[in-house]
């Protein structure tokens, strides 16, 4: 998927921060979330239903209300869950991510500069005010820029578009010159006289690298290029215009000069690209994202439609901070180049100051390269963290992307095959191993295997049960607890912190100061006294009751301090590493930013962690059987 985004066969609009990450990544990402929803639906369309024995009954029958009430609980949690998950993606999707640029819009922003000029001879004298050195004035025309740009380079002088006045422009005159102080050049670019646009991103790095650039009409050689070429050494060729302008037929008469090269593309915007990012020996950019390390990169960005911008921008070619051209549209940034400069975003290790840092400079006025497009550009080229890209995707969220999608798959999984290939597991387990999958991801998937791959199965006090070994009743009493007591205390959090935290003061010196600010207090109290209490009444309290056969009250009474101790135990295991994550290797997130999930999971994975060894002494004490 990298490879045809990064050729321009696949482009995902508003989503390319996601290619802020290494293609490695991206790739191991894709390869996950492909393999995840690929395995769904492959074991759910081949599972073959088992029938249950005579003399057993489906457990997940029988529905009454407090059940109806336990499954809509555990709906409305999942459904909270993914909404919390779901927004970055949708926020991307719908808007951009952190697309909301009103606060960056100006003249002059921190990594993109408009270069001052409304018109093409405006921005020509502003290139006589921006660099100081003798000017070389040009007529007002593109490609007779493009050819006396590599003339003006090689003379240390500023080309100022459009000071030259009147008269038709003599081209064959301007590449005799420009033949005659650079044809010694071992390499010659080639270009069509008839589209300046695609022209224009070879002059570039033709005035960079001080090599003549030679316009064709009608695919014709001229006069004075047939001559350099009869009388001198074989010359390397890049013609930068696609089959449409320049026939393959020309390029084979240019063979017998020389090693001749197409440089193009049809889609102008790929065109310049090809320019910005291909190297040959000693020649061209090579700026690929590929295979780039962090520098100080500078573009030229300008519209397609308005080449004279382009032609008047070009001393930004070879002077101070030179750099390639790239095209984009007017109102907002193409997509190919918004994922460029994605990927090309440096990344620092301490201090944002440390840089490298990216430069563009835009040249043409609002209606040509529109202020929007111009803030997408300086957003898409903001140095980043490398643990969270802020704005975009770093390799290490995309580690906890993987981690969600996996726990997704697999409690859509879960939740189809429980009936379908173990008709008598009860409804209990039916809800809360999806609910573990989602929250704990692979783990989950795991801690299911372990608990019912090849374990007999015993009927007994008109209850199913499942013959486990100890840490394997451990293992599945934890997940009957943590599974929706977790997702309940991630749902929780969330809400409040989406609608707000109530303040108060009144643990401020009191012992329960050692948990932290009074507000670090509330924040744990919120997670844990609510899954306690639902967890208590509507899943631990009338499993328990069906399988000891009491009432619903008394299933409760014995069902709550085992799920205080399972959920205070997960807790403190998901808030300390929570805390170390967060705190020490600082990886403060919220869910507008796409690093915010890798925390959380980790987090609820050490809780179920930490919930193993009381559940463990619970089941060799008798009071949980974990056989369900």
């Amino acid at each position: 998927m990298g490879y045809f985004a990064e050729n321009g066969t696949l482009t995902l609009p508003r989503l390319e921060p996601l290619f802020a990450a290494p293609y490695g990544s991206v790739t191991i990402f894709l390869i996950i979330f492909g393999a995840s929803l690929g395995s769904v639906f492959a074991s759910l369309a081949s599972a073959d239903p088992l029938h249950r024995s005579e003399g057993t009954q489906e457990a997940g029958a029988g529905m009454n209300l407090k059940k109806w009430f336990t499954w809509g609980i555990a709906v409305l949690t999942a459904a909270i869950i993914l909404s919390a998950t779901g927004y970055i993606w949708i926020l991307s999707a719908a808007y951009g991510n952190g697309s909301d640029q009103d606060s960056r819009i100006g003249y002059t922003m921190k990594n993109v500069q408009r270069v001052p000029g409304d018109t093409p001879v405006q921005v020509g004298n502003s290139m006589v005010d921006m660099y100081a050195a003798e000017p070389l004035e040009v007529p007002a025309d593109p490609i007779a820029a493009a050819v006396m740009a590599p003339v003006a380079a090689s003379r240390g002088q500023i080309l100022v578009y459009g000071a030259e006045e009147g008269g038709e422009v003599d081209l064959e005159a301007l590449v005799e010159e420009s033949l005659s102080l650079l044809g010694d050049r071992p390499v010659i670019v080639i270009v069509s006289a008839e589209e300046p646009a695609y022209a224009l991103p070879a002059a570039y790095a033709a005035a960079y690298f001080r090599v003549p650039v030679v316009p064709v009409e009608e695919g014709s050689v001229p006069q004075s290029l047939q001559t350099l070429l009869e009388n001198g050494e074989e010359k390397t060729f890049f013609v930068a215009a696609p089959e449409s302008l320049l026939s393959d037929r020309f390029l084979e008469e240019l063979e017998a000069f020389g090693e001749v090269n197409r440089v193009a593309d049809e889609n102008i915007y790929l065109h310049a690209l090809v320019w910005a990012r291909s190297r040959w020996g000693d020649f061209g950019w090579g700026i690929d994202e590929d295979f780039h390390f962090d520098a100080y990169y500078n573009f030229a960005l300008a519209n397609p439609e308005t080449p004279e911008f382009a032609a008047a921008g070009l001393p930004i070619a070879y002077q101070s901070n030179y750099g390639p051209l790239l095209y984009t549209e007017s109102e907002d940034l193409n997509d190919e180049v918004d994922q460029y400069f994605w990927r090309l975003s440096p990344d620092y290790f301490a201090f944002p100051s440390d840089g490298p840092f990216m430069n563009v400079r835009v040249v043409g006025g609002p209606e040509s390269v529109s202020y929007n497009t111009q803030a997408r550009a300086d957003l898409a080229l903001e140095v980043h963290s490398f643990k969270d890209q802020m704005t975009g995707v770093s390799g290490l969220a995309f580690l906890g992307w993987s981690w969600f999608f996996i726990g997704f798959f697999g409690a859509i999984w879960a939740l189809f095959i429980m009936p379908k290939r173990l008709p008598y597991s009860s409804f209990y387990p039916r809800i809360y191993w999806p609910m573990a999958m989602l929250v704990f991801g692979p783990v989950g998937i795991l801690a299911f295997l372990l608990a019912y791959h090849e374990r007999p199965v015993m009927y007994m006090d008109n209850m199913v049960k499942f013959r486990r070994p100890p840490w394997a009743r451990a293992l599945s009493g934890t997940i009957m607890s943590t599974g929706i007591g977790m997702a309940l205390m991630i749902a929780s959090m969330y809400l409040f912190e989406f609608f707000g935290m109530p303040l108060s003061l009144s643990f401020e010196f009191t012992w329960l100061y050692w948990l932290g600010s009074p507000m670090t207090t509330i924040m744990w109290l919120i997670m844990v006294i609510p899954a306690i209490i639902v967890s208590s009444l509507f899943y631990m309290g009338p499993m328990m009751g069906d399988m000891h056969q009491k009432k619903y009250w008394e299933g409760v009474k014995q069902a709550f301090p085992i799920v205080v101790l399972s959920m205070v135990s997960a807790s403190i295991g998901m808030y300390v590493t929570a805390w170390y994550v967060m705190q020490w290797r600082d990886w403060m997130t919220n869910e507008d930013l796409w690093l915010w999930v890798t925390p959380l999971w980790i987090s609820a994975a050490a809780g179920l962690f930490a919930a193993l060894v009381p559940n463990y002494i619970m089941v060799k004490a008798g009071w949980k059987e974990g056989e369900m």
